[in-house]
């Protein structure tokens, strides 16, 4: 016989995805880490093609951790509807809608903010892909001259604003990780209410 109150089963839901959640998110994490993407658009790496390629490897890498990433968050987001409906199924009527708003208003604003994150992450592989372009082309032009070189004052300038492009959404993500620890946080809090 079931004895735990509808409550008490939202918390146990709660914990239960979390549980898959820490471990998606640090796995996805310290794949991160180890390709070395501070590295990627460094003057060593641009200065030559070995060192182009080896930069365009690690985003590729990048984008097939991230697909891992994505596909994880999707099936986390489809159990995670699938676990609370059943549950909020089992309050009496004027208390489920009263449980159900702020509940699934939260898994649409995860929802919200895995979309923003993952454009930001896609606007900085295509600007450290058309960076590497630049080098790549500037580089197949002139084998011998030290550093970064660039073909022309178009591609001078290409470069330049696909770097700033790249320090901006590097900017975006910072405070996107921000929001995220507090809605963490938050949920938290909330689970430590109940």
């Amino acid at each position: 016989m079931d004895t735990l109150t509808p409550q008490q089963k939202l918390v146990q839901v709660a914990l239960r995805l979390q549980r898959v959640a820490v471990p998606l998110a640090r796995t996805y994490m310290a794949r991160q880490a180890e390709l070395g993407l501070a590295k990627v658009l460094t003057e060593e790496r641009l200065s030559s093609l070995a060192g182009i390629d080896a930069s365009l490897a690690a985003i590729d890498a990048l984008e097939a951790l991230d697909a891992w990433h994505r596909a994880g968050w999707e099936r986390w987001m489809v159990e995670a509807t699938r676990l609370y409906t059943a549950v909020l199924a089992e309050f009496p009527e004027p208390q489920r809608a009263l449980e159900s708003a702020p509940l699934m208003g939260a898994l649409q604003r995860e929802m919200q903010a895995r979309h923003r994150e993952n454009a930001a992450r896609d606007d900085w592989v295509d600007a450290a892909r058309r960076v590497c372009a630049l080098a790549r082309r500037g580089r197949e032009i002139d084998a011998h001259t030290p550093g970064i070189v660039l073909a022309d004052d178009a591609d001078i300038a290409e470069f330049e604003r696909q770097l700033a492009r790249v320090d901006a959404v590097a900017a975006l993500q910072q405070a996107q990780f921000e929001e995220r620890a507090a809605r963490i946080q938050a949920g938290m809090d909330r689970l430590g209410a109940h």
